[in-house]
């Protein structure tokens, strides 16, 4: 039997370590997803960190476009410290399955509601990011409704949610920001419109950002969400009274992309919600200040 040189042996374990592993756009890395069948559709999702007796789950939601290793790469070995985490790639982003339908919110809410069930997870706390955030309050509005059999989250985190309409909002449930994947230049783009600290923004993050993006795969999902009118009807309003949970609207001070006056609207609505601001951070604080973000989510999850 002819033997395998050991460089060879070497490098292919190497290898196969490589990919066991993820990393965030900073290149700290993040263990390998998790995958699950919801709807017959692969689900990918990590898993991290181990819920103390009786604690809920926080379950996290990306926002549009994105996948969850973008938005919450660097907080996520902060939060798993304290909490079991699970973050998942939803349906049509990251790594996750993208079959070819008309996506509106309500998809990503029956989506989180199987996914939910088919992992047995009945105890747990919700966060949402951007379009997560909408997502989010809408599955917590709907679980919420006499006679749903949706599993009911403990409570919620909006993190510079979509999704409120009103007109002092200023914001429309079809506006987008840049996602082209063409080059790495409009990365650049879409990564300085979501930063506040522009210096963040290195060649390798960008690089790095692009190859997700590109690995994602996701430019026909974007493109139908934005474009379906179903998704203007979904917008929350008044329905957002409904949450009667402990909600934590939490915004980057600089988000230039969804104004902080729908996040004085979620917190107006929404009976048990309070508002914190993050200073120094643009439209995703869980990306740009890992340590304020999760500071904050602590301390709303522990009652302060």
């Amino acid at each position: 039997m002819m033997k395998t040189p050991l460089c060879l042996v070497t490098c292919l374990l190497a290898s196969s370590a490589a990919f066991a592993q993820n990393a965030d756009i900073f290149g700290h890395l993040l263990p390998a997803q998790k995958h699950t069948r919801v709807f017959g559709q692969e689900i990918a999702y990590y898993d991290m960190g181990t819920a103390k007796a009786d604690e809920p789950v926080l379950v996290l939601l990306h926002g549009y476009g994105s996948q969850a290793d973008v938005d919450f790469g660097p907080s996520l070995p902060l939060l798993e410290k304290q909490y079991r985490v699970i973050a998942l790639d939803q349906i049509g982003a990251g790594q996750s399955a993208k079959p070819l339908i008309a996506y509106r919110v309500q998809t990503y809410v029956e989506f989180l509601a199987e996914f939910l069930r088919t992992q047995g997870i009945t105890h747990f706390d919700l966060l949402g990011e951007s379009l997560g955030g909408w997502t989010a309050a809408a599955y917590a509005q709907q679980s919420l409704t006499s006679g749903s059999t949706l599993p009911k989250p403990s409570r919620l985190i909006l993190e510079d949610a979509a999704g409120f309409s009103a007109p002092e909002t200023g914001f429309s449930p079809s506006a987008g920001i840049h996602l082209s994947v063409s080059t790495v230049g409009e990365v650049v783009t879409g990564l300085r419109a979501v930063f506040y600290n522009k210096s963040l923004i290195t060649e390798d993050v960008a690089r790095r950002r692009f190859i997700t993006k590109l690995a994602a795969n996701d430019g026909l999902v974007t493109s139908t969400f934005s474009s379906n009118p179903a998704v203007r009807s979904e917008a929350l309003g008044e329905k957002a009274s409904s949450i009667t949970i402990p909600t934590l609207v939490i915004w980057g001070a600089q988000d230039t992309t969804v104004p902080i006056a729908m996040g004085r609207a979620y917190a107006k609505t929404i009976p048990q919600a309070k508002l914190v601001t993050i200073d120094e951070s643009g439209h995703v604080p869980s990306l740009e200040q890992p340590q304020r973000f999760v500071k904050a989510v602590e301390d709303f999850l522990a009652g302060k």
